[in-house]
């Protein structure tokens, strides 16, 4: 099973400067929990008022489709240059 990155790298590099920023994901995965268990009793409404137009199963897998694009972020590095400027954004 893949999980989401738990780290995330933010690298601004130029000719003088040099600014590299961590950013640890691993602590908003509790509040993200958090919300879904929130806001499931209102997704299964959705997904009941929804059934009719067939809909439903699209509202119901939102959840798990989010899970499965979050989780293929892991291993993403992202370069970007512009003249003598780079940013770098790394997802560990």
């Amino acid at each position: 099973m893949n999980y989401p990155p738990v780290l995330m790298r933010l690298g601004i590099y130029s000719q003088r400067r040099r600014f590299v920023l961590w950013l640890p994901l691993f602590l908003l995965w509790p509040v993200a929990a958090a919300v879904a268990i929130i806001l499931a009793p209102l997704v299964l409404l959705l997904a009941l008022i929804l059934r009719r137009l067939r809909w439903g199963k699209l509202v119901l897998l939102s959840g798990p489709l989010l899970f499965s694009i979050l989780s293929a972020l892991r291993g993403l590095e992202l370069n970007l240059n512009r003249g003598n400027r780079l940013l770098l954004i790394s997802f560990k």
